[in-house]
């Protein structure tokens, strides 16, 4: 029940947040008009682990929140250069479980500039740091690690005016003990500061 509850909070929350980026669109639009600008955003929703024995262990849908330093402002046709810092973590019976991706994407923007809806895609690479202490189902063996591994991510989504995006993302992550944390990402950024 309180994954529950915490599952509908979060779909909650990113509703206001998109109500909101429609509201504050048409005024940054007109304040800034031919000038891009980056944005530290933060990010919150599910990983939805592709590994049964994972999905077995910590349950169907994981908490995810993040970073994200992004441009969606910018000029559709050009490729550029983005930064996510998501952190993923789970605990269950015992089992916890904490990565922390970091990738350098290149993506771009369709459609202009001025329009309230803009899809978007990106690609990217990096490294990941783990922390578990996990039992494995079947043999009672336990693993409890601390390591660094690589990293790599596709992803789609929407702008919704100038500070708001949701998306989809599959977020490959290098094995450690046969452990593979690899699953999707459905997850709502908010851009709350610009520089």
């Amino acid at each position: 029940m309180k994954m529950f509850v915490k599952k509908w909070a979060m779909l909650g929350l990113v509703a206001a947040m998109g109500a909101s980026a429609m509201a504050q669109s048409d005024q940054e639009n007109k304040k800034d008009e031919g000038r891009g600008r980056t944005y530290l955003g933060v990010k919150g929703g599910l990983y939805l682990p592709t590994n049964g024995e994972i999905r077995d262990i910590f349950g169907s849908s994981i908490v995810v929140f993040g970073l994200s330093v992004d441009d969606i402002t910018r000029q559709a046709d050009k490729w550029r250069l983005t930064a996510d810092f998501d952190f993923i973590t789970g605990k269950k019976d015992g089992n916890k479980f904490f990565a922390a991706p970091v990738t350098a994407s290149i993506g771009k923007i369709f459609g202009n500039r001025g329009d309230n809806t803009r899809p978007y895609v990106r690609f990217g690479a990096g490294g990941a740091y783990y922390d578990y202490s996990i039992t494995r189902p079947g043999t009672g063996e336990r693993f409890s690690t601390k390591r660094f591994g690589a990293s790599a991510d596709a992803e789609v989504g929407v702008i919704i005016g100038e500070r708001f995006r949701v998306s989809a993302k599959y977020q490959w992550l290098s094995k450690a003990d046969d452990f593979d944390f690899s699953g999707f990402q459905i997850v709502a950024t908010y851009q709350i500061v610009k520089f």
